[in-house]
């Protein structure tokens, strides 16, 4: 006799829903939900998960030294948020990009954007940008940058069911130099 084949279990898409639910509600993926919606591999590829996020830093060039703080210099700072799917793929990055100039004394020129890049466009909808301030401090010895976009994922078989409010808070300084305050 011959051993029949084993048969694949098939998810059970109620409970998976729910596991996506759960996490898009609490932020957080227990090992739990983790492996239920493993069980659906084509889910799986798309949802993310809220422990798998990175936040990453451009490099950038040299901006001089403060030597040179009378000569006006230029430079910038673009940090991103990478947001992964439960099986570790790449769902989207949210970028924000600063330039500004700088003497020593004042910050001046101050230009922002954020953006998003590699997202699964059929999974990620990318409302913009939710919140875009620029203030130049008393005496523009730096410049505070704010900006918050509104990222929405959506899954086929469960609609859209979960919000990500990336947010970036950048000063700039009058020496080149910059303070970030990130949130996922």
């Amino acid at each position: 006799m011959s051993a029949l084949p084993a048969k694949a279990v098939e998810p059970d898409p109620i409970a998976v829903r729910e596991a996506v639910v759960r996490v898009a509600t609490t932020g957080v993926m227990t090992d739990a939900d983790r492996a239920t919606i493993k069980s659906d591999p084509e889910v799986a590829r798309s949802v993310v998960d809220p422990g798998l996020t990175e936040v990453r830093d451009v490099p950038r060039s040299s901006s001089g030294s403060l030597a040179q703080a009378r000569k006006t210099s230029c430079t910038h700072a673009d940090r991103y948020i990478v947001y992964r799917s439960t099986l570790g793929f790449k769902t989207a990055e949210w970028h924000m990009r600063v330039n500004w100039c700088y003497d020593g004394k004042k910050v001046s020129r101050v230009t922002r954007d954020a953006y998003i890049a590699n997202y699964d466009k059929a999974t990620i909808k990318y409302h913009g940008e939710i919140k875009n301030t620029l203030e130049y401090r008393p005496g523009a010895v730096n410049a505070r940058v704010v900006m918050q976009g509104h990222l929405e994922q959506c899954v086929i078989k469960y609609g859209c069911y979960a919000n990500y409010y990336p947010y970036q808070d950048f000063t700039v300084g009058n020496n080149g130099s910059y303070q970030l305050i990130q949130r996922k």
